[in-house]
């Protein structure tokens, strides 16, 4: 069964109950930092070695998308694929915004998407 017969049948309650239950393995990974305030002008100095971090991810194919949350940000989200909770913790141990407190709080969590672009048909679960 997939997701959409799923929520056309919102009023079988067996089948959120099985989507719910559904054992999945995670194919995507979110990275949510959370910044200091006045972000701006505090990151200057470590922008360029920031965006190089994360450039390599996205030339291994690693992150699919990436970016500032809010306007000015007051924080970011990456969607990592192919690397594990522990890779992505090496990522962020590199990332100068990390090592110079422009980033308070980070969370890396899993990611269960289920309907996208065809494009990343791989990268989707099947429920």
């Amino acid at each position: 069964m997939n997701i959409s017969t799923l929520f056309v049948k919102q009023k079988n309650t067996l089948d959120f109950e099985r989507l719910a239950m559904a054992t999945v393995t995670p194919k995507l990974y979110i990275l949510q930092y959370d910044y200091v305030d006045n972000v701006l002008e505090k990151r200057a100095p470590y922008r360029e070695a920031h965006l190089a971090v994360f450039g390599k991810q996205v030339q291994s194919g690693n992150v699919i998308l990436g970016g500032a949350i809010d306007h000015p940000p007051t924080g970011a989200i990456m969607i990592f694929r192919n690397l594990t909770p522990d890779d992505i913790e090496q990522v962020v141990q590199q990332d100068p915004y990390v090592a110079n407190g422009i980033v308070t709080k980070y969370t890396i969590k899993p990611y269960i998407a289920v309907a996208g672009d065809p494009l990343l048909k791989d990268d989707l679960v099947k429920i």
